[in-house]
């Protein structure tokens, strides 16, 4: 789980749990919300609490898409004891069929008496209309309560329903001097093995991991996820590389069709691209990077994490393209003639570099991890 939405929520305010209150049950909420990290896409995570004189009687969250929502699996699980009750949710409940029915018509046919929103659902359809379909049913409703903690769960969601495009997320490992590889390209292992298992968390909750060809040349990743009970889970691939030098022979292209994106240019020798299409793997030739990133989302990747190389870093950097920036940092001096994490990047004065706001930092062992939202 990223450390930046941890932090807005979890932690030691053992009040708020004490207290009955309504930041106590969306607390709950968020916590249910959560369950959903990396099952949901293109669907936000949503979780659900029902209560009735200050007792639970029915809780919920979106399991993965095209399955029931939040409110849907809460009101199941309270059942004839929802009449009267409040729900709380930590996002405007949906009120179109898309799907699933509409959420809003089934705590209408509950009975629910009051409903408690942390956020509105930035998608269009839905934005201010679910809160005015309830309140035109007669039901009371109130939003806002943790309301930053609910909004930002949902940031790569609501990037995709308002951009047309992915959340990007930009994680490397670094040395102290800020370099990602030897002169040789050498890179494992910069950082620990805890840090490693973070950025496997990162990985289990993305839709697709990029990288660029230079790293399947070099280094021949298996990009899986290696977390306990997620041993070797796969995720879709986007390998980035204008002319597909690819090797054949690269791990990559044992995967099945759908688990592979190749992301090149017309710079690419039709044979190459001929070759890919036929093996079944989804080839896409871009013009721009906007317009890679609006291919992606056609896909359904809603949360996208590059992880390198260098020259991709760039890339994205350049192309103002990078949502949260995850910078994993060991205690390790690898030199000048190492490797940068952004080549050809060379801003003349301090007034042109670029600033990360909304910062985290937490340690695993002798590791650093930064975070932060790049301000370009």
């Amino acid at each position: 789980m990223f450390a930046f939405l941890d932090s807005r929520f979890r932690g030691n305010d053992s009040q708020i749990y004490m207290k009955k209150n309504a930041e106590h049950y969306m607390h709950r909420a968020l916590e249910l919300a959560l369950k959903g990290w990396g099952m949901t896409s293109p669907n936000p995570m949503v979780g659900a609490v029902i209560v009735k004189g200050d007792r639970i009687i029915g809780e919920g969250y979106h399991h993965k898409a095209g399955s029931p929502h939040a409110e849907v699996n809460a009101l199941r699980k309270a059942g004839k004891k929802a009449k009267g009750a409040t729900i709380y949710v930590t996002l405007e409940p949906c009120c179109y069929h898309g799907r699933t029915p509409a959420c809003t018509d089934a705590i209408c046919e509950a009975g629910i008496k009051r409903v408690i929103i942390g956020t509105r659902d930035p998608n269009p359809p839905v934005n201010g209309n679910g809160i005015r379909t309830l309140k035109r049913a007669g039901i009371k409703v109130q939003t806002g309560v943790l309301k930053d903690a609910c909004h930002d769960i949902n940031l790569p969601y609501e990037t995709f329903v308002t951009k047309n495009r992915p959340f990007v997320i930009l994680k490397a490992a670094l040395s102290l001097d800020g370099k990602i590889a030897t002169a040789k390209g050498d890179s494992k292992w910069i950082t620990n093995k805890l840090t490693r298992a973070y950025a496997h968390q990162i990985r289990s909750g993305s839709d697709a991991i990029l990288v660029g060809g230079g790293t399947i040349r070099a280094d021949n990743p298996a990009l899986t996820v290696r977390l306990p009970g997620k041993k070797h889970d796969v995720k879709p691939v986007v390998v980035l590389d204008g002319t597909l030098n690819l090797p054949r022979m690269a791990g990559i292209f044992t995967r099945r069709p759908g688990e592979l994106i190749l992301a090149t240019t017309k710079r690419a020798p039709k044979s190459r691209i001929t070759w890919a299409v036929n093996q079944g793997y989804d080839v896409i030739v871009f013009k721009s990077m906007k317009h890679l990133l609006e291919e992606l989302a056609k896909r359904d990747i809603v949360k996208l994490l590059v992880e390198g190389g260098g020259e991709t870093y760039a890339s994205f950097i350049k192309a103002k393209a990078v949502d949260h920036l995850v910078a994993c940092i060991a205690p390790k001096l690898i030199g000048g003639e190492g490797r940068n994490m952004l080549p050809g990047i060379n801003p003349k004065s301090m007034k042109d570099i670029l600033n990360l706001e909304h910062l985290t930092a937490c340690t695993f062992g002798e590791d650093i991890v930064i975070e932060g939202s790049p301000v370009f």
